[in-house]
């Protein structure tokens, strides 16, 4: 057991150092976009941090956030890209008003989504399980018609007298 636990913090510790040797680089170099997405997916962790904290076994709202966050913002990191691509040409890009406003307006419909997507799922479950219910009902009509009461399990169930039950087979 011991064995195992050292191993797996050796392990931890070797992928840790790695991912800090090759991350810390990249991160110094694309300074700029690191900047740009952090300002600009900050609705996502906010909704990373509400979602760990949450009771719920399910926790798809920072998924549902940050995808459309992401996505709103992706245009405007393709203009970071290929023009200003600074400290400061990604701030000030970031707070131009038409990127603010399609960055956080696409997080807002990521949270709409979140929040009414399930509602709307729900009720088109019960509207088929409506209708199953009654394509149930008018086929158990039709067999009653053709079969009888009996097929719909609704006539009373003849019981055996105990005579019937105490009679041994020879």
């Amino acid at each position: 057991m011991t064995e195992n636990k050292k191993k797996k913090s050796k392990d931890s510790i070797l992928s840790a150092s790695f991912a800090f040797l090759v991350l810390f680089p990249m991160m110094y170099l694309m300074l700029p976009t690191v900047i740009f997405l952090f300002l600009s997916m900050l609705p996502t962790l906010v909704a990373l941090i509400i979602d760990s904290t949450s009771r719920n076994k399910f926790k798809y709202k920072w998924l549902c956030i940050g995808g459309l966050n992401f996505a709103g913002s992706l245009p405007f990191l393709f203009r970071l890209w290929f023009g200003n691509n600074t400290w400061d040409g990604a701030v000030e890009l970031f707070l131009s008003s038409l990127s603010f406003l399609v960055i956080y307006s696409a997080a807002l419909v990521g949270w709409l989504f979140y929040r009414c997507i399930p509602s709307i799922v729900l009720s088109f479950l019960e509207m088929t399980d409506q209708r199953r219910v009654v394509n149930l009902r008018e086929a158990q009509a039709k067999l009653i018609a053709k079969w009888g009461e009996e097929v719909a399990g609704t006539s009373p169930i003849i019981k055996k007298t105990s005579s019937e039950n105490n009679t041994k087979k020879p």
